[in-house]
């Protein structure tokens, strides 16, 4: 056995639960949920919000039809929707400069529309990623700390 490994191992796993705690705390404290309830008419839309090359845009919505709602972009990048649980998931990226996110009412009914945006999340979740890699580096130095002959 390595005594010093085994200690530092010992004490990384300490500070990486830490750092997780606080992360979850960040998340729990920070995350801002809006909720809002719009009816489109037939080909009318709607702005669920504007996506920077630093910040990823992710809205969820159901809608009165249970169908998808056509997707519009003001400036390019990558797009993506996919139906899980009764939402619709969209996140949107853009390449360069500011982008627009909008759903369009492509039916030919009023299409009543209940979307979500989470912010907020992103320094606690830094967090605690940074305490799953601090753990997993604990867990390793630990272990090899325990196996390992001394040397002599």
């Amino acid at each position: 056995m390595r005594r010093g490994l085994l200690i530092t191992g010992a004490v990384l796993i300490v500070i990486a639960v830490l750092v997780f705690a606080i992360g979850v705390y960040m998340v729990l404290t920070q995350a801002k949920i809006t909720v809002t309830t719009a009816t489109l008419p037939p080909g009318g839309n709607i702005t669920l919000g504007t996506a920077n090359p630093d910040r990823i845009l992710t809205v969820s919505y159901m809608d009165s039809i249970n169908k998808p709602l056509e997707i519009y972009v003001t400036a390019p990048g990558q797009w993506s929707q996919k139906y899980v649980n009764g939402y619709y998931v969209v996140a949107y990226a853009v390449l360069s400069g500011k982008g627009n996110l909008y759903l369009i009412n492509n039916y030919s009914i009023p299409v009543t529309v209940t979307y979500y945006i989470i912010s907020g999340l992103r320094t606690g979740g830094a967090f605690e990623l940074m305490g799953i890699v601090i753990g997993i580096i604990g867990v390793i130095l630990a272990i090899l700390g325990a196996v390992l002959r001394p040397r002599r």
